[in-house]
This record gives structure tokens, sequence and C-alpha cells, in this order.
């Protein structure tokens, strides 16, 4: 983290969990949305419930993609606590969102975008990482929790 003033947004941030809606919303993308409703209408096609459940979820992990992206937060103290959940939230709502940004219609193609990236770094970060932080050991060199990004020029 850049600036310490970030702490307590973070914290925040991450006290969402706390909220049973938030985690049954969670569920629900997760578990039913891939079941119970077909992509073919993209986000926009579902029933205004479902919408909400989905702009709750990947909204939230979207805005830690975003402070990753921007260089807010490292990109390996937020994956390692969320890892899993990035990464099942995208998968659940990937083909829903692909055909969103196909029609362009409101979202235009960067819809989730920050998401979409940042679940794929969370799929490079090794599950023994996550375990070796959760076990409250050293996490080892940074070059094992996720390849670092080219430097601009």
């Amino acid at each position: 983290m850049r600036n310490a003033n970030y702490v307590p947004v973070l914290i925040d941030l991450l006290s969402q969990f706390r909220s049973m809606e938030f985690n049954d919303n969670y569920r629900f993308i997760c578990t039913r949305l891939p079941v119970e409703h077909d992509s073919v209408g993209g986000i926009t096609g579902l029933p205004d419930d479902v919408r909400e459940k989905i702009y709750d979820v990947a909204y939230y992990y979207q805005v830690f993609a975003a402070l990753t992206a921007l260089g807010v937060l490292q990109d390996q103290h937020i994956i390692v606590v969320l890892r899993d959940r990035i990464i099942h939230v995208w998968e659940a709502i990937e083909p829903f969102v692909l055909v969103e940004r196909e029609s362009a219609h409101h979202t235009g193609p960067f819809l989730f975008r920050n998401l979409e990236e940042f679940a794929k770094k969370a799929k490079e970060m090794p599950s023994t990482t996550v375990d070796r932080f959760m076990r409250g050991l050293p996490m080892k060199g940074r070059r094992q929790i996720i390849a670092p990004r080219p430097r601009r020029k």
C-alpha cells in the first residue's frame, strides 16, 4: 500500500464481508446463477433482483481490482485474501458479462474488465501462497506470489 491513509478505506471495504446480504448474494451468484439463468440475454436480460445481486458483488470486487490497477494497493496483498472469491465470482458472471459486452448498448466493451484481469492474476497465485498466508507464515518471494508486471518505458 503506497499510503497509510488508505488503511481505513481498505478496512471499511473488507467489512462488507460481515453483511449477511452480501454473503447471500455471493452464494447465489456462485451456486445458483449459472444453474438457474441462461446467459443469452447478458446481465440486462436477467430479472432485476438477480442483476442487483451481480452488481452488488461484482462491483465490490471490481473496486479492489481498480485500486490495484491504479497502483494504490499491491495485487498480491489483496489477492491473497480474496483469491478464491474473486475467481468464483468471475467464473459465474463471465458468460453474462461477455454477452453484455457484445451488445454494448449501455456498458461497452470494458464492463468488469478490471475484475476479469484481477481474476486471471488470482488464478496465477498458487494456493500454497494463500495457505501460507492463512497460517501466518511468510509468503516467500514476490516472484512466487504473482509474476511482476513489466515496467513501462
